[in-house]
């Protein structure tokens, strides 16, 4: 029987990755971009006549609601990769400035988590988000990013507090996802890994997650990373 994902946030970058791969594994495919130009390269990938589109933002209160109403039940996979770098500096920043880097990687994110929870299939559905190592609190050894690592690390704690509720309750698997350091638009060209490193990892870790049923924080390759 064929599985089914829904990769949020895949016009490009890993997002996209995450939908290439998907596709060649087999999957049936849903994938959501903010705006109708951002379609044609998805329709265009091999194996799109198993690719559905949907526009959404996860920073839309309407868009979330029209997009768990829109959605099948009985889906395998929810990745939610949404996220931008935002301010350097939590004291030179304004206040709206900070305010929309962490609707748009915490709260936005994890407010569409609640929404589809009940979309996946319960024991063996699997919920991602894109996090990031820097979220990670006991592996911070330096001021660098102090605002993305702010608002990876408010992701990682909602996530957990979703999964300890409405997903413990549907028997679903929450993952906090670290792609690597990879060779994207945010990560820049001197990263460590390229794009299909991390998606074919990724993939392997949601595989391996079905009916695991608990929430954990891993990196592409597997390794256990410290909250």
């Amino acid at each position: 029987m064929t599985q089914t994902a829904l990769i949020v946030g895949a016009s490009r970058g890993l997002g996209l990755g995450l939908v290439v791969e998907h596709l060649k594994r087999g999957f049936a495919v849903i994938a959501t971009v903010r705006k109708p130009e951002d379609e044609a390269a998805l329709r265009a990938l091999p194996g799109a006549e198993h690719l559905t589109l949907h526009l959404a933002d996860v920073t839309s209160n309407a868009d979330i609601a029209r997009l768990a109403t829109d959605l099948p039940d009985g889906l395998d996979i929810v990745f939610i990769n949404a996220g931008v770098y935002g301010p350097s500096s939590v004291t030179e920043a304004s206040l709206e400035d900070l305010d929309a880097v962490m609707r748009t990687n915490a709260f936005g994110p994890i407010r569409l988590a609640h929404a589809l929870v009940g979309h996946l299939k319960p024991e063996t559905g699997v919920l991602a988000l894109m996090s990031s190592v820097m979220g990670s609190i006991a592996e911070t050894d330096s001021s660098y990013g102090a605002v993305y690592r702010a608002t990876k690390a408010a992701q990682n704690s909602l996530a957990r507090s979703l999964w300890a509720d409405e997903g413990r309750k549907a028997g679903i698997t929450v993952l906090s996802v670290h792609p690597g350091w990879v060779r994207t638009d945010m990560g820049g060209p001197g990263a460590d890994i390229d794009v299909d490193t991390s998606v074919a990892g990724m993939a392997d870790q949601l595989s391996a997650a079905a009916g695991r049923r608990d929430h954990r924080f891993v990196a592409y390759d597997g390794r256990e990373i410290a909250w």
